[in-house]
């Protein structure tokens, strides 16, 4: 039951680190430095905490000899890192506005 609560967690992580990078990487593009500090600080923090996760996971498979669990975190991290990502385009090419559009200069 813990290792499917772990998953979860590691997900929910996987998916809002890829939002915060997707708004990272696209912040870096604009004008506007102030919004690309806010972005860094946010996809480096969440990042930190996702892999604290992942290292969890690889450290019960290490353990354990479940390598199942290995593949089951590999498909999560994946799957919600790739959609989180998609999300978050989804939202900033409705909402960027002015110096924080891609390819806005100064």
């Amino acid at each position: 039951m813990l290792e499917v609560l772990n998953l979860v967690l590691l997900g929910a992580l996987c998916f809002v680190q890829n939002m915060a990078f997707t708004l990272s990487s696209r912040s870096r593009n604009s004008g506007d430095p102030g919004y690309h500090r806010y972005a860094a600080w946010c996809s480096n923090g969440i990042w930190f905490l996702c892999h604290f996760f992942v290292l969890k996971q690889v450290w019960t498979v290490l353990t354990t000899s479940n390598w199942m669990l290995l593949v089951y975190t590999a498909v999560v991290y994946t799957l919600c890192t790739a959609e989180g990502s998609v999300l978050m385009m989804k939202i900033l090419l409705k909402k960027e506005k002015g110096k924080r559009r891609v390819g806005a200069t100064k």
